[in-house]
Parts: C-alpha cells; structure tokens; sequence
C-alpha cells in the first residue's frame, strides 16, 4: 500500500476541527487522538478497515516508542466500531483496560501506544488545527461542541436580547458571559453579580441604588448595578436566589427601562444587555414557584445550555495543558500517556473549575520535575471508570446499550448520542439534592439555637433569609418546630 503524501492528507485521517457546521443526521463514528497535541487528527470510520501503527503503510500513522509497526486494526462492523489488537507488544487499551477486541461507542477511551483517543461521533467538518480547542473569546476556549452550544449567542450578541446561561457549577457560565459582552461591541463595562450573595435586606438597594439618607446606614448615594452596567452587560448570576419581591421590581425596570433608587422619585434610563446565569433550569424554577413566570419570560430571550466537561473530554488534555502553563512559574512539565488516560476517564463533577484547581495544585507541587504522571493525581482520579452499564439498566436508551455475549448489537442512531441524557447527571442531581439535606440540617440546629429566630439563624448558616424559607418549606421537622418556637421577631419588624 501505498503511503500517503505528506502534502496531501489521508481521506481517512484529517487534521482536528475549529469552526462548527451543522450537525449531519449521518454523522460518521471518529477516533479523535487528543494526546500528543501534536497529532491534532480526527480518524474517521469511512473504510471497512484502517490499519494503526508507526509504518509507513499504515492508513492511521502515529509515532511513539510504546508503537508497533502494525499495532492495530480499526474494523467497520455496520454500525459498529471494532478495534483489535495485533499482537502488539504494549497492547491495545479502551477506557483503562487492556483489550484484544473491543466494540468502540461514543465516549471510549482509547490507548494506542504513545497516543491516546477519544470516540465521538463527528457531526463537524474537520479543518487544519493543531488541536480540538481553539479560543472563542478572550477568557474562553473550547471545541466543537461548546462552539455550538454558544453559536445562537454569538449570532444574537449584536443586539439586546436578553440571554439565559444554564449549566452545571464550573462550567465557565461567567466566562460566557463575558464572551457574550466581548461578541457584541458594547462600550459600556461588563458588571457581574452573584445574586445569592446578596442579602435580602440589601437586595433591592444593591441593584437599583439609594440616596443618601434612604434607610438607616445609607451615609452616600450609591449607584445600583442597572445603573453601573449602563451601555454594557449585566450578568446576574444565580438568578433564582432573587427574593420574589425582588424579581417584581427587576421586570418593571426591564419593562420600561427605567429604574428608581430608593430615596429617590425620578426614574433614571438605564440601556443594559441583561445575561443571567443559573446552575438549575429557570423553567423548573417557575414550575416549582421559585421564579417569576413573567420575570422569565422576559428573561429568556435566548437560553444557551452548556455542555458539561465530562461531554466533552476530547477537550481535557489541551484545557488541562494550557492551564498547567499558566499556572507554572517556569516551562510546564511533559505530561505522561498514562496521566492523560486518566483524565480522559475521569467525570470532572465540577467541570474546567475542578480541571483548573487541578493544574494549579499539579503546577504548586510538580512543577520542578521532568514530566506528570499517573501517580501524582489525587487517588480518586486514579481509580478507573467502571464498566458501562449493560442491557436492560434503567435511564439507558436501549438502542445504547451493548449487546449481551452471543447476541447481535441493536442498531443505533449516531445523530442522536450527543443529545441523550449523561449517565452522571443524576449524580449531578445527588450532590445538589445531597447539599441542600445538609443546609437544612444546618439551619435546623441554628433555629433551636436562635430560638426560631429565621434572620437570625440564616445568618448564622450563611444564607439568606429567602433560601432559609425555601428549605424549611414543606419540612416535617420544621413545621413541627414552628408551633415550639417564638416569634421570629426580625421578621415582624420587616
């Protein structure tokens, strides 16, 4: 067989994506080798075989000490992918186990030799890269998939649609917002709130602003955040701890485009782009009566869904290298296969914040040395992922399932794996359910030690009022204590 030429890239093996076409309802199965970063390709399963290894006639080339000339074969089995082992002396690896045929699906971790894969389906056209991220805004980096899950904010950022940004804790909702204000040109400043930060009894002055002598402590005028992110972008972060009363005001204000410091009887003109933020559904939200429907109609101009990291693990080791490069004080340390292996198997429950803490405590303690391995990761990322779920298990689509022992594999859609739920959302669920049985126990102890006092010992938690009334609401052990308790006298002066 004759070897391809340098100048002209395989049909087979192409050089890692950037910009984002539209998602094909054929979308072919592709082997994206992440690491080196150096590779940059994408191999995708357009022939009925492909030979990996590092000779010259191989349909897949890589380099590597760790590779055999002839390592491995990538065979097309209808739908199916099959990898299988050579008799190589390293072995062939998918998701940390040692294989000698394995059926590949969307998300598979695969080492070959030197170089480590990840299986997508890839409904991109494939462009010159050197690798699978590429900057997207100034603070932002990203790929294919969270290139697209932006495309209609960049396509809207020109104008003053209100924006809604969903997603799991770290996955970088400030930065799109951020992206969002760079996108559209406005000369005024980027502002950012953090709505659970602030106090209840604050809210409404922190937002909109005072005159001087409005309330007991107002010593100066204060300009509110409407007011200061005149011209430019408001973020308003965690949207859904706004008190009601609160969320009342805000939609008049965005209604007439007007707001009214306290203190004061002439409404000043405000020309914001509004972006919110929240970790859960706004929608949910309304439904459980935690959120203004009207305030959310307003809101949700747009809602831009980010995709969590563990949905897009081509992306970590390039992420992950270019944070440990900023994060080291001389030149960043070589990263070892094995290392990138593992982070490509972990589910970064926290998304790039926890990538990002990660490279900062790898930079504080290695940096010094020639390379990153394995065994410098904290224990619970050394631990491999376990085996996927088989026939039958509850939440997965049967057509996504493996096939039992014996038993030809059901067809499946390729088109359709981007948009089936995550196996780790309900662990995502878990934690958020898990945290908020833990504030509830903890405010539990501060109203008996308050003496029913809510203000009182919502401050002691380090919560506010409101989110204190949403945990207590419907609790059997706060209803039971409510009759015990005394006034809650802060909130009869209020």
């Amino acid at each position: 067989m004759k070897p391809p030429s340098p100048h002209t890239p395989s049909e087979t093996t192409v050089a890692s994506p950037s910009p984002v076409s539209l998602r094909s309802t054929e979308a072919p199965l592709g082997l994206l080798w992440v690491f080196p970063l150096s590779a940059g390709r994408v191999t995708l399963s357009t022939k009925p075989t492909q030979m990996i290894g590092r000779g010259e006639d191989c349909d897949v080339q890589l380099q590597g000490a760790e590779l055999s000339r002839r390592h491995a074969l990538l065979l097309r089995d209808g739908l199916r992918w099959i990898v299988r082992d050579l008799g190589s002396k390293n072995g062939v690896h998918v998701n940390g186990d040692r294989v000698t045929e394995h059926a590949l699906q969307g998300g598979d971790v695969v080492r070959v030799g030197d170089s480590v894969g990840v299986v997508r389906n890839v409904w991109w056209q494939p462009e010159a890269s050197p690798s699978l991220c590429r900057p997207l805004a100034e603070q932002l980096l990203g790929g294919p998939q969270l290139e697209q899950a932006l495309s209609g904010a960049r396509a809207t950022a020109s104008s003053d649609l209100p924006i809604v940004v969903e997603g799991e804790t770290g996955t970088g909702k400030e930065c799109t917002a951020r992206a969002i204000h760079e996108w559209s040109g406005r000369a005024g400043p980027f502002v950012g709130v953090n709505c659970a930060a602030l106090p209840e009894s604050l809210a409404e002055s922190e937002l909109f602003g005072h005159k001087k002598g409005a309330f007991t402590g107002a010593e100066h005028n204060r300009v509110g955040y409407l007011q200061a992110a005149h011209g430019g972008t408001l973020l308003l972060d965690e949207v859904t701890d706004l008190p009601l009363s609160i969320q009342a005001k805000l939609l008049r204000a965005l209604e007439l485009r007007q707001v009214v410091p306290l203190g004061e009887s002439a409404p000043v003109s405000i020309d914001v782009r509004l972006v919110t933020a929240s970790q859960e559904s706004l929608r949910r939200a309304v439904e459980e009566k935690r959120f203004r429907a009207d305030l959310y109609a307003r809101l949700a101009g747009l809602v831009v869904c980010l995709p969590p990291l563990r949905e897009r693990t081509e992306e970590v080791p390039d992420l992950f290298t270019r944070r440990l490069a900023r994060h080291c004080q001389g030149p960043a340390p070589a990263l070892d296969r094995l290392l990138v292996e593992a982070l490509c198997l972990h589910d970064w429950p926290f998304n790039v914040r926890e990538l990002d803490l990660l490279a900062r405590r790898l930079a504080a303690m290695h940096a010094g040395g020639p390379a990153l391995e394995r065994s410098h990761l904290p224990p619970e990322m050394r631990a491999r992922r376990g085996p996927r779920p088989g026939p039958g298990v509850p939440g997965l689509p049967a057509q996504f399932a493996p096939a039992a022992p014996n038993e030809p594999q059901a067809a499946w859609d390729p088109a359709a794996l981007p948009r089936q739920a995550s196996p780790r959302v309900e662990d995502f669920q878990q934690m958020v359910e898990t945290r908020r049985n833990e504030e509830r126990e903890a405010l539990l102890v501060a109203l008996r030690a308050e003496g029913g006092n809510v203000a009182r010992a919502a401050r002691r938690v380090g919560i506010s009022r409101q989110r204190a009334y949403r945990l207590m609401d419907g609790s059997a052990e706060f209803e039971a204590g409510k009759a015990a308790a005394p006034p809650d006298t802060d909130n009869a002066k209020s």
